[in-house]
């Protein structure tokens, strides 16, 4: 793991994404399927501490390739996406901490997964233009 990548991890991501929450959600759903770390993909799950219509908290999972199922019932981390009004959504990767719901004994003990789900976030974002940077993210395959 880089020292970047830990440092995401510790710190999390916060942006202010210049669209709406349902917008926000879409490009989650079209876009988190396309990701994929060492021959793994990953989908977001609904956690039920969200508030459908102003936030939504998801969990990230990591998928086995031939069936496209979560292989552990544990996230390797969350996403959070809240309205703040009807053109902006506050978009927030926590960091990832056992006090914020994470086993960190399970399959991602290290953050690797969810570190490599991070950058590829954050690349989603800039290509889309929701999220400006001087430079890409490392890729991963």
């Amino acid at each position: 793991m880089t020292g970047f990548t830990a440092f995401l991890l510790e710190q999390g991501v916060e942006a202010a994404l210049p669209i709406s929450l349902n917008d926000t959600i879409t490009m989650l759903q079209e876009t988190v399927p396309t990701f994929s770390h060492n021959g793994h993909g990953y989908l977001l799950a609904a956690v039920s501490r969200g508030q459908l219509g102003s936030r939504w908290e998801l969990a990230v999972k990591v998928t086995d390739p031939a069936n496209n199922q979560p292989i552990s019932d544990q996230p390797v981390g969350f996403v959070h996406a809240a309205k703040t009004d009807p053109f902006t959504t506050e978009f927030l990767i926590p960091p990832r901490t056992p006090e914020g719901g994470i086993d960190l004994t399970h399959f991602d003990g290290e953050g690797e997964y969810f570190g490599a789900f991070i950058f590829q976030m954050i690349n989603a974002l800039t290509e889309r233009q929701l999220m400006e940077l001087s430079g890409a993210m490392p890729r991963f395959a």
